[in-house]
């Protein structure tokens, strides 16, 4: 019977190593796709990292585009992902995304497909990437010479190096732009004295004589350039005074000489040139960096031109030379520029004999003297000259009787506004016959009284404005705004600061521009509407509409008033109350 058993038991070991192997192999297939899981969420962190969770904008024909849809362009990343050359030259050839064929002409080798495109392409930007990618000479020179866009030539020009090249291409380039860029990058100073001396371009011929090194080729450059301008450009950059000096005293050009002159440093050359040279422009640069006190003094007296001398006199100091020069130069202008560097008699004499106002003028306002300043302010001829000594002298009553007796209105505005006496100045609003100075002294006035006779009775308005712009008394102001005059009513009213008067003024002036300007000031709401209703005047009720809150007496308005544009008026207001955001209540 134990027999029996045993093909049973060993069925039963059998089913249970084979369920064991069945839970092993469950098991590593649960292993295998938990690895498999983490391999997979590690390549989606890679990719989510490297793309910054973008979406996929395009990736179709080679090309795949990731962005940010709604920064748009300034997110987007391109990447060309086929490595078939011929359809990498049909993307940057045909793409209609600029940005896609710049991208696929980063991988284009040949010269000839690059070439086209730096020549065809409608986007400068593609055109700039296919230049910079050639690196065959004859294909960068073919573009530097014939592409129609100016960066594509630059970006071609940057990969040439060798100086003969540069020199062939600042010479006979058609772009003048393209010829600078060339021969900034040659360093040889025979091309550049090359350049300089026969380039067809001006500019580039300047551009090439300012970047030459070699002495003898800039004197070269300097002395037988046949373009001023090249000459000059040589000659900044020239040490030798010696050859200085040679250009300034032989050089036929002015301009040539001129600019040598503002070279040369010697203090030798520059007094020579100071006192022997026939050329005044040229004696008058060098004068002005002269040191030399004795040979500028004798220049100062022995210059033929004026302008010379009145340089040098603005330079000595000898007191004694200057007031001879203040009284005998005869040109006044270098008399002038004497006496502003004196003191004392010399000032009184230039006042009291100099015929020119120029000279005298110079003088007064150095003057001290109160006797000199008095007699000049009553006697000199010219105006100018006593205005200035009306605003230096002390002296009160003198001060009084100028401001009402000079000959010249602005000599007297000059006083008027020296005085303090009120006398005096309301006898100038009296009496002066230019509103000017009857303005000026109104203004200087502190009677209310006095002032309020101004405002009624002066003749000129302006003079009157004033009067009522320095009124501080209400009671005043309202007997003002009461007056016959509607301009002094009219000027009176914005002063005003009596709610009743306003209302009243507002509703009952019989000039319409007055109505208007006290209703400005009006706050009363009924008053506002009244005369909205009610004012004879429709520029006066346009106005009281537009400070009506109420609508219904606005659409009663815009529905009754006689004049279209009230009406109008009063319905556009109406309109704007009612789309007016209700204000919020505390």
């Amino acid at each position: 019977m134990a027999n029996d058993h045993l093909p049973l038991k060993a069925t039963a070991k059998s089913e249970e190593l084979m369920m064991l192997n069945i839970r092993c192999s469950m098991l590593d297939v649960r292993c295998w796709m938990f690895a498999s899981c983490r391999m997979a969420l590690l390549g989606l962190f890679i990719t989510t990292l490297f793309t910054g969770c973008a979406p996929v904008l395009r990736d179709a024909g080679g090309v795949r585009i990731v962005g940010d849809i709604v920064a748009g362009d300034k997110e987007r990343r391109i990447t060309i992902t086929t490595r078939d050359q011929q359809r990498i030259l049909q993307i940057a050839r045909n793409d209609p995304d600029a940005e896609v064929r710049a991208e696929a002409v980063r991988l284009v080798s040949a010269p000839a497909d690059l070439v086209a495109i730096a020549d065809t392409d409608p986007e400068r930007k593609v055109r700039v990437v296919a230049a910079s990618r050639l690196r065959d000479k004859n294909a960068l020179l073919s573009v530097i010479a014939a592409n129609t866009e100016p960066l594509a030539r630059l970006a071609a020009l940057e990969a040439i190096r060798d100086q003969p090249t540069l020199f062939n291409v600042a010479m006979a380039n058609s772009d003048t732009m393209i010829r600078k860029a060339a021969l900034e990058r040659i360093t040889r100073n025979d091309l550049l004295f090359s350049i300089a001396m026969t380039n067809s371009d001006s500019f580039v011929r300047i551009s090439a004589a300012s970047r030459i090194t070699d002495q003898k080729r800039l004197v070269a450059i300097a002395r037988t350039n046949s373009d001023p301008l090249v000459r000059r450009s040589a000659m900044r950059d020239i040490a030798s005074q010696a050859v200085l000096t040679e250009i300034v005293t032989q050089d036929p050009d002015r301009d040539i000489r001129k600019t040598a002159a503002a070279l040369i440093t010697r203090a030798d050359v520059l007094e020579q040139l100071a006192v022997g040279s026939p050329d005044p422009v040229i004696r008058y640069i060098a004068v002005r960096k002269v040191n030399n006190p004795i040979l500028l003094q004798r220049i100062a007296v022995t210059d033929p031109d004026a302008l010379i001398r009145k340089t040098v006199v603005e330079q000595i100091a000898n007191e004694a030379l200057l007031a001879s020069i203040a009284e005998f130069d005869q040109d006044a202008d270098v008399r002038a520029a004497a006496v502003k560097l004196l003191k004392g008699p010399p000032l009184a004499m230039a006042l009291e004999s100099d015929p020119s106002p120029v000279v005298r003028l110079a003088a007064i306002q150095n003057v001290t003297d109160a006797e000199v300043l008095k007699e000049t302010v009553l006697t000199d001829a010219d105006p100018e000259v006593r205005k200035v000594a009306a605003t230096r002298i002390n002296d009160r009553p003198l001060i009084a009787a100028v401001a009402q007796r000079d000959t010249d209105v602005n000599v007297r505005l000059a006083a008027i506004a020296r005085l303090t006496d009120q006398a005096v100045l309301e006898t100038i609003v009296r009496n002066d016959v230019r509103p000017e100075a009857r303005a000026t002294a109104a203004a200087k006035m502190v009677s209310q009284a006095k002032l309020k006779d101004v405002a009624l009775f002066d003749s000129h308005r302006s003079v009157r404005q004033v009067a009522i712009e320095h009124i501080t008394n209400q009671s005043i102001l309202e007997e003002l705004a009461r007056s016959a005059n509607p301009n002094v009513r009219l000027l009176t009213v914005a002063k005003l600061t009596n709610q009743q008067i306003l209302n009243d003024i507002a509703r009952n002036d019989p000039f319409p521009a007055v109505r208007k300007a006290a209703l400005d000031l009006v706050d009363k709401p009924a008053t506002i509407e009244r005369i909205a209703r009610e004012d004879s005047d429709p520029s006066v009720r346009k106005a009281a509409i537009r400070k009506l809150t109420d609508p219904e007496p606005l659409a009663a308005i815009a529905a009754s008033d006689p004049d279209r544009n009230v009406s109008g008026e009063a319905r556009a207001r109406l309109q704007a109350l009612q789309t007016k955001p209700a204000s919020t209540k505390p």
